[in-house]
């Protein structure tokens, strides 16, 4: 029986979370203490004033703006020609005679490319770093921020980090002595707390917004951003982007990096990189100029709560392991597919970004302590963190997971879809990755695993309690209204070496 895209997609949808990437992306460490808060209680006033506590978020406002703009610059970039005529659309007065029909509909990401906002974000000597956006500098020929004083200055690509959408500029200066912000931590950011945002919309530089936090952990940017983004609805425009968005303290929480708007204007959903995901960068460039992602080899994902009960896990008690790339970090620790990891290096984590990112900031040759929940069994696996390759080098590695499909438990729902007889028990191959051994032993999207090495299946637990991540098995699978049997094939001899 071959299953409809409707009923395939019930079947992929029960698991409750898709695939996640193999990187991540979380900051392990503060850059320090900064003393006390920049803004005072106005105390001089004898009398009380029925404006006393306004005037206290105001002066709070006036003190941070005063401390933080110097520390805020405009970048602008000189394109070659090519990219001057691409990024013609992006230029602020198009805005004024583009037919907004050629927009589409809906909400759009807007980023702007050539003009935004950068942050000094460290000094050495009469050496500054400057933090910004990826998609600000594009591919320029030349580079230039502004100053606070109107001065420009040409200054130096160290390095970027596209996943991130992020670029560190730097440039020498012994005429001036410039301001460096102060750091802060974004894990401590709350909705609702206030923020500014520092920047030059359209060229307006030193502008500075104010707003509160609308949300934490926004996802899928554009240009496959893979941070977990901060909204606000602090006003962010064009030129923004690079910008600082910071708190009450006047301390850096994140870079400001795109809106979601139908009509080019903001409509107060901004978003930015926490700057927790930005502390590891832009030290790596720093410090050997280039950025290394740590690489665990596992899809992980979140489970629903069909799949928490086929599997005997508590729903929500950590990030269960789908897929495990064969002669990766986790694969020869062993770790295996259906494993939950509850905790890495003695921090619990149920959210899976929040996981792949902290696993992608350990630096390669690094060891990493995961908790393994494997079915009740509870016990410590520690792995040496690879260098995560580029993107199609990863690709090409999808071949090897294992077991290379999603299997799915068989609720009645699923069962009323696929039409199966009762008497037929194990679990759903929803869908199968392409070029995987999986694949390459005719297992087929929709048919239904009822035993594995002659041991009978009747859940997802049992399934990956037999399956267990080996190579030679054999599946006995109820295809089109009979039991076939598909055996793995022999392992192939790359001549890799092992």
């Amino acid at each position: 029986m071959k299953l409809t895209q409707k009923n395939r997609n019930l079947i992929i949808g029960l698991l409750g979370g898709v695939l996640i990437g193999y990187g991540a992306y979380m900051a392990a460490s503060l850059l320090g203490s900064y003393g006390p808060p920049p803004y005072r209680v106005l105390a001089e006033n004898p009398e009380p004033s029925p404006f006393s506590s306004a005037e206290v978020i105001q002066e709070a406002f006036r003190t941070i703006s005063a401390e933080v703009s110097p520390a805020i610059v405009e970048v602008s970039v000189k394109m070659d020609g090519a990219a001057e005529e691409d990024d013609d659309r992006e230029l602020p007065w198009n805005d004024f005679f583009q037919d907004p029909s050629e927009e589409g509909e809906g909400p759009q990401f807007r980023q702007s490319e050539g003009l935004g906002s950068g942050i000094i974000i460290e000094s050495r000597g009469d050496d500054y770093y400057v933090i910004t956006n990826s998609h600000v500098i594009g591919n320029a020929e030349e580079i230039f921020v502004e100053l606070s004083d109107k001065s420009v200055i040409t200054v130096e690509l160290v390095g970027v980090d596209k996943r991130k959408d992020l670029a560190l500029l730097m440039f020498t200066s012994s005429e001036h002595k410039l301001p460096v912000i102060r750091i802060g931590d974004s894990d401590k950011v709350n909705v609702g707390d206030w923020v500014l945002a520092f920047g030059s919309p359209y060229g307006y530089e030193s502008s500075v917004s104010s707003g509160i936090v609308s949300a934490l952990g926004r996802r899928n940017g554009p240009r496959g951003n893979i941070n977990d983004f901060i909204q606000t609805d602090a006003s962010i425009n064009q030129g923004n982007s690079g910008g600082a968005l910071v708190n009450i303290r006047g301390e850096l929480i994140g870079v400001n990096t795109f809106i979601t708007t139908p009509n080019r204007g903001s409509i107060g959903l901004g978003f930015a990189i926490p700057v927790n995901n930005v502390k590891t960068m832009f030290r790596q460039l720093i410090d050997t100029g280039e950025v290394k992602y740590g690489w665990l080899g596992v899809s992980l994902g979140v489970y629903g709560k069909e799949a928490a009960e086929s599997l005997g896990y508590e729903q929500g008690s950590g990030v269960l392991v789908y897929q495990v790339f064969d002669q990766s970090p986790a694969d020869k620790a062993g770790i295996k597919p259906g494993d939950l990891i509850t905790a890495l290096d003695g921090i619990p984590f149920s959210d899976t970004p929040q996981l792949t990112y902290k696993i992608g900031d350990k630096p390669p040759g690094d060891s990493a302590l995961f908790a393994i929940n494997r079915f009740g069994e509870e016990f410590d696996i520690s792995v040496t963190i690879a260098e995560r390759k580029e993107e199609e080098s990863v690709r090409e590695l999808h071949g090897g997971v294992k077991p290379g499909f999603i299997p799915s438990p068989i609720t009645p729902e699923i069962r009323q879809a696929m039409e199966l007889p009762d008497d037929v028990h194990g679990v759903a191959v929803a869908e199968v990755y392409p070029r995987t051994h999986a694949q390459a032993i005719d297992l087929r999207d929709g048919d239904v695993i009822t035993a594995v090495n002659d041991i009978d299946i009747d859940s997802l637990e049992e399934f990956y309690k037999a399956y267990s991540g080996i190579r030679d098995y054999r599946l006995s699978v109820y295809r089109n209204g009979e039991v076939i049997e598909l055996l793995s094939l022999p392992p192939m001899d790359t001549g890799a070496g092992s």
